[in-house]
């Protein structure tokens, strides 16, 4: 029985600590983090920011693949709207970083989200991003965990909030 129990043990053991591993590891940053890499790479968001709004027929430009007005599913360059030499310059700029999609809510918005982190999985999915927005948005906060309180306000509702950085520049949590 006791050989038995001990392997048994030792690989619960080693279960419970991979699931608060990466329950941990998958935690939204702060701000404070958020902003450091935001300072630290500024030319490389800037350079995305100036391909993107220059692609202005996109909307998302992911790891993945590319959404247009008219696309149903994200496709895989080279499209009509973007050329793989293009897309090969956003995935180095994504992998500089550390963001994996950048995304306007309408086709010519001058805007553009860079996206940095993710949880959860389809209508649960949170999401943190630096986004250059080219009018001061609503919801905006002092601290992105501020989101806390305006998700339960909420019953339920999608919240969104942002954090000035400079000039255009936000953080964007949402839940």
């Amino acid at each position: 029985m006791k050989r038995i129990f001990a392997p048994l043990l030792l690989v619960l053991a080693v279960a419970i600590c991979t699931l608060l591993f990466f329950r941990e590891s998958n935690a939204p940053r702060s701000d404070e983090v958020l902003i450091k890499n935001f300072d630290d790479r500024k030319l490389a968001y800037e350079h995305l920011r100036d391909l993107f709004l220059a692609d202005g027929k996109v909307l998302l430009i992911a790891d993945w693949g590319v959404e247009t007005p008219g696309s149903v599913l994200s496709v895989k360059p080279p499209v009509a709207e973007l050329s793989l030499i293009r897309y090969d310059q956003y995935l180095a700029l994504f992998k500089e970083i550390g963001g994996n999609v950048v995304a306007r809510s309408e086709v010519g918005l001058p805007e553009a989200c860079i996206y940095v982190w993710a949880d959860g999985f389809a209508g649960e999915t949170r999401h943190e991003a630096v986004c250059w927005l080219n009018q001061p948005p609503q919801g905006q906060v002092a601290r992105l965990d501020e989101i806390e309180k305006r998700s339960a306000a909420a019953n339920g509702k999608r919240t969104t909030v942002y954090r000035h950085i400079e000039s255009n520049w936000y953080l964007q949590r949402d839940e």
